[in-house]
């Protein structure tokens, strides 16, 4: 998994405003398998931790093999910025 420097400085501002020290993937089961989510959270018990460009990411085992060879970019829509993870292909309909 890689974050972009612009990723970065969202993710940064993002969790300052927040008071929150860490980026966290987790499943979310669906109806044919599991989601990925991502949320500013802390860390939970079991949470693989790792340090993306000078970010704090927890990750939730089930799902780590799904973020290899993602990047976490920053794009506009409409006026408004989000998170996007390019190169990821999700394994749920």
């Amino acid at each position: 998994m890689k974050i972009s420097n612009q990723a970065k400085e969202y993710i940064q501002k993002a969790m300052y405003e927040n008071n929150v020290t860490t980026l966290r993937f987790f499943g979310i089961p669906g109806c044919c398998g599991v989601n990925l989510g991502v949320s500013l959270q802390e860390a939970e018990k079991n949470d693989v931790i790792e340090q993306v460009n000078e970010i704090k990411v927890a990750i939730q085992p089930d799902v780590k093999e799904e973020l290899g060879g993602v990047s976490l970019e920053v794009e506009e829509d409409n006026g408004e910025m989000g998170l996007v993870l390019m190169g990821y292909n999700s394994t749920c309909c």
